[in-house]
């Protein structure tokens, strides 16, 4: 999918007179532009979940609220963590935590300013039935600090960067998906012309979107007539 956008996003700049993109200007606002539409899916949950409950929203076939729940789903992840000294270590990869599960039981979340009084406490504070945790830095504290093992992770990863790779051949850069560092969009693909769009933007062409998006479309159109020749 990274070498349509790219296709596109040069398409459309050359037709603006907008200038050249090099590849690692390309590869920035990628990175840039997927993030965004990444982030964008949670506000938009948000948005959706409210309409649903408010009976505004089908749920049919184009039940746009389990179809983003599905996009989200793709980049939820399960891990393993042993606990060392109280204490374990938040994924390197970690988006948004989802919960902890300690030895089968949901681990509750303790805010920081609670923790002294539930610690004092000897009916509500945490225990090895009613495990919790503390979020701070880089790590989770488990509660209570007697319990020992392994604690399963669930969350939402990080997206890979994408990274458009290619080989010269003359003086032009050709798509080389075989490299070893080369990166697809994540995302999928119904967000290619929203990708297009934010690159474009991030590029400096000063046009609405319908006519970026209109202007993708035709091209996209173009492309698939002359795959089919």
């Amino acid at each position: 999918m990274i070498d349509h956008v790219r296709s596109t996003v040069l398409s459309v700049l050359n037709k603006e007179n907008r200038g050249i993109l090099t590849v690692s200007q390309f590869n920035s606002y990628a990175k840039h532009a997927q993030q965004l539409i990444f982030d964008q899916y949670f506000s938009e949950y948000s948005r959706l979940s409210t309409l649903k409950n408010s009976r505004r929203l089908s749920s049919d076939q184009g039940d746009k609220l389990k179809m983003l729940r599905q996009n989200i789903d793709k980049f939820v992840k399960t891990d393993t963590k042993t606990i060392t000294n109280t204490y374990i270590e938040k994924p390197t990869d970690l988006y948004s935590m989802l919960s902890l599960v300690y030895s089968g039981k949901l681990m509750e979340y303790v805010p920081k300013y609670k923790e002294t009084y539930l610690e004092a406490s000897n009916i509500a504070g945490p225990s090895t039935l009613y495990p919790g945790y503390c979020d701070e830095n880089n790590y989770w504290y488990i509660k209570p600090s007697t319990l020992t093992g392994d604690v399963s992770v669930n969350y939402i990863r990080t997206l890979a960067d994408p990274n458009w790779t290619y080989t010269v051949v003359g003086q032009n850069p050709v798509h080389n998906p075989s490299a070893p560092d080369f990166q697809d969009f994540e995302l999928d693909v119904d967000d290619q012309t929203s990708l297009v769009i934010e690159i474009l933007k991030l590029s400096g062409v000063t046009i609405r979107e319908a006519e970026v998006a209109q202007a993708a479309a035709q091209i996209d159109a173009v492309d698939t007539q002359k795959e089919n020749v």
